[in-house]
């Protein structure tokens, strides 16, 4: 945006370069008020920074959410190795089901320790984000998302270009395919690079360029074919390579193969239509752009009306047919198992805390179930030393806390049940084994330990 108002906007230069100044202070400003904030307040007065191993802002917004997400070898969240992430998401995809394998979240979002992607210095997003390199926008993870119209949008970017290369400097049509080429070829390489924590449902910030450029060059590449003009060729040309990507698209799934057919037929006729001499008539031109519009329209029409109708829930959308594929993994972890709330509820015995829990990913489906404060010690992911094993103990004693609640599924496939994050929290989890008694509450899916004994 920089750099197109620098060379299209409409003031002599010395303004432009003060326009620019102020709004980068106030870009500034209003980004980084609230991290000097947290700077600048003593660690005794604030809560500790999450997904972070020295409780700094600074590591959490250049390490964890930048460096460490764009180049995936900063380690995980709270001082996690690479390595260890990647372990986790591993082992998350061998144990999804295989529908739910392409979309499936690494244990951290189920509640573990481990971060919410694909982390360490492996290719990025294993087990649900597939090989970084140009082409994983078209995988089946990010592809059904984003990457039905970016073809057309990237040819309409290239026509609009050229036939306004001649326009006025201030030409707003061609400042605009400017403006959204850059957002959507940003998010690309960002996107395709990213070795790092990353999910597919980050490429929604790709759609309003996608959308614009199709919106922009789509009457330019009609009105290049039904002028005959130079540049018809490309017309035919989007229609057949959106048709090919729909048709990939589509295979990634077993839904609707009538769609795959609907498109496959609607698009081979419209292009090969456009290759005949008749097609100057307006009946035919009337029938292409219905057929074409049916090739490049209908699978997305269909895929996002189905998002819609599904209902979702837990912390990681999905979209399309496949979004229920969450189903065995984050989503159901959205609701607690209700005679686990039952018995902490009624059991309560006057406690701060409902229970304690190693991360909020687990905290979260008690909360909401039961509307009641749950302890997640380690933070979102788990990997956070809020406490020390002193510090928690001395909550127990006070009766603060009574109940420490491990997910019984999660511990199977190497979750918080076995390794709670690193430093005190393994310390409170072992601590937490070896004083606490086990109880039964009526359910299987969790391990419920009462400290009361060791208070």
């Amino acid at each position: 945006m920089t750099i197109i108002y620098i060379s299209f906007a409409r003031p002599k230069f010395t303004t432009r370069m003060w326009h620019l100044g102020v709004a980068g202070i106030a870009t500034i400003v209003s980004t980084f008020w609230w991290s000097i904030l947290v700077w600048l307040t003593p660690a005794v007065n604030r809560p500790w920074v999450g997904s972070t191993s020295d409780n700094s802002i600074w590591s959490l917004i250049f390490g964890y959410n930048g460096f460490g997400r764009l180049l995936g070898d900063g380690g995980g969240p709270g001082g996690w190795p690479g390595g260890m992430m990647q372990m986790g998401a591993q082992a998350a995809s061998q144990t999804a089901s295989p529908a739910a394998q392409a979309m499936t979240p690494p244990i951290g979002m189920m509640g573990g320790s481990f971060g919410a992607g694909g982390h360490g210095n492996g290719p990025g997003g294993v087990g649900f984000g597939g090989e970084t390199g140009v082409l994983r926008i078209f995988n089946e993870s990010f592809g059904p998302n984003i990457a039905w119209l970016i073809p057309v949008a990237l040819i309409s970017a290239g026509l609009v270009i050229w036939l306004l290369r001649r326009a006025p400097r201030h030409n707003k049509e061609r400042i605009g395919v400017l403006l959204w080429l850059g957002w959507l070829l940003m998010h690309v390489v960002i996107f395709s690079m990213t070795s790092g924590t990353i999910h597919p449902y980050y490429v929604v910030a790709m759609a309003p360029a996608v959308a614009a450029l199709v919106g922009i060059g789509a009457p330019y590449i009609w009105q290049a074919y039904t002028r005959r003009t130079k540049v018809a060729w490309i017309l035919p040309l989007s229609i057949a390579l959106t048709t090919i990507l729909s048709i990939i698209m589509l295979g990634y799934s077993n839904y609707w193969p009538w769609l795959m057919w609907l498109v496959m037929i609607a698009g081979g006729v419209a292009t090969i239509l456009t290759l005949l001499p008749l097609s100057q008539t307006k009946r035919l031109k009337q029938i292409i752009l219905g057929l074409a519009i049916t090739a490049g329209m209908a699978a997305p029409i269909v895929f996002s009306v189905s998002t819609v109708a599904t209902a979702h829930s837990g912390s990681i959308p999905t979209a399309g047919p496949g979004a229920s594929a969450m189903s065995n993994t984050n989503n159901e972890l959205a609701r607690a198992e209700s005679t686990l709330v039952s018995f902490l509820l009624e059991n309560r015995h006057g406690t701060t805390w409902l229970a304690a829990v190693n991360s909020a990913n687990e905290s979260a489906p008690i909360q909401l179930s039961s509307g009641q404060p749950v302890m997640a010690i380690g933070g979102f992911n788990g990997s956070d030393s809020t406490l020390t094993l002193s510090q928690f103990k001395q909550l127990v004693k006070q009766g603060k806390v009574r109940y420490y609640v491990v997910n019984s599924r999660q511990g199977k496939s190497g979750g918080p049940s076995g390794m709670s994050g690193p430093g005190s929290n393994s310390e409170i989890l072992t601590w937490v084994k070896s004083a606490g008694s086990k109880v039964d509450y009526g359910g299987t899916q969790y391990t419920v330990y009462d400290l009361a004994a060791a208070a």
